[in-house]
């Protein structure tokens, strides 16, 4: 039940990202999903935890949606410190 609440929480604000687009793109649901992973990729380092997916993903500058594109690492990142504080 834990794992299925997680995973809605997921598709809706992904669901809400995608709504709220600048532009039409394609395949903008899965670079929107691969930017959640970017922001939420961290690097552990003897229990201090660096996120190192959202440090990459401020480098990356696309072209369209940049704000929707940002939202969902940022969306990434909240999810990762959520998870480090519920284990």
């Amino acid at each position: 039940m834990y794992f299925l609440f997680w995973t809605l929480v997921l598709v809706v604000g992904i669901y809400f990202l995608y709504q709220n687009r600048d532009q039409k793109e394609d395949w903008l649901v899965l670079k929107l999903v691969g930017y959640y992973f970017l922001g939420s990729f961290h690097f552990n380092l003897n229990g201090l935890v660096l996120p190192l997916g959202f440090a990459v993903s401020l480098f990356l500058k696309p072209r369209e949606n940049r704000a929707v594109k940002r939202g969902a690492a940022i969306f990434g990142l909240v999810m990762m410190i959520i998870g480090l504080i519920l284990r």
